[in-house]
């Protein structure tokens, strides 16, 4: 029995030394238990390792199979400029065909007007026209015996209300006035072309008859209606 016990206690004392041993290693992986890699995490793991080593570098976009910036973000921004181009010419035309529009539509409105003011000036004409001209007189404009205005001793009563016949055979009006300068000198004459409407002329442009009383010019009609200066109810007639 003596044999049995002491035994039985080596036994218990060799387990007890191999408890001992193995103790922190049972009490490290108690409660977290070792973490086991799978194969293709240990082939992924030694790729990186092996680029890491040979100096390549990607970003993370790129190792998570995300667009690159050379490869997504240029060609984006690529097209949105091409979309701004593309805008701002429709812009552009848009523009250009209103303001094409706009053109036309003033170039109608004065050809509208001038001819709404030939008919008038006609009209006027025909309302207002003096009835009251001497018969026509056949003349050279540069006949020695007319005299240009500026040799006139008293333009301002001798040609008053004298008719001005023109080149075409035909009364264009009558004087209306005339400005002289400080010394006397005719400085413009003023022709009416009818009851309504008159003119500002140089007098370089007539010759006086004192034998018939009539003023002569190189003028026609339409050359006075055009001139500037006109003394009008309207400025519609002002070409």
């Amino acid at each position: 029995m003596k044999t049995r016990s002491l035994l039985l206690g080596s036994v218990a004392l060799a387990i007890g030394g191999a408890v001992s041993a193995s103790a922190p290693g049972l009490a490290q992986y108690a409660g977290n238990p070792p973490q086991v890699s799978t194969p293709a995490e240990q082939a992924e793991t030694a790729q990186l390792n092996q680029r890491a080593a040979d100096g390549t570098y990607q970003s993370p976009e790129a190792l998570n199979g995300e667009a690159s910036p050379t490869t997504g973000a240029a060609p984006m921004r690529q097209a949105q400029y091409q979309d701004q181009q593309q805008l701002y010419q429709q812009q552009q035309q848009q523009y250009q065909r209103q303001q094409g529009q706009y053109e036309e539509q003033q170039d109608q409105y004065r050809a509208q007007r001038h001819q709404y003011i030939r008919d008038l000036r006609r009209y006027d004409l025909a309302r207002f026209e003096y009835t009251d001209y001497p018969r026509v007189y056949v003349y050279r404009y540069r006949d020695a015996r007319l005299q240009p205005v500026y040799l006139i001793a008293d333009p301002t009563h001798q040609l008053a209300q004298v008719p001005v016949e023109g080149p075409s055979g035909r009364f264009v009006g009558k004087v209306r006035n005339i400005e002289t300068a400080p010394d006397g000198r005719p400085l413009r004459v003023e022709v009416s072309l009818n009851r309504i409407v008159s003119v500002w002329v140089s007098p370089g442009h007539f010759r006086y008859d004192p034998d018939r009383r009539v003023l002569f010019t190189d003028l026609s009609r339409d050359d006075l209606w055009t001139m500037p200066g006109a003394t009008v109810e309207s400025d519609l007639y002002r070409p």
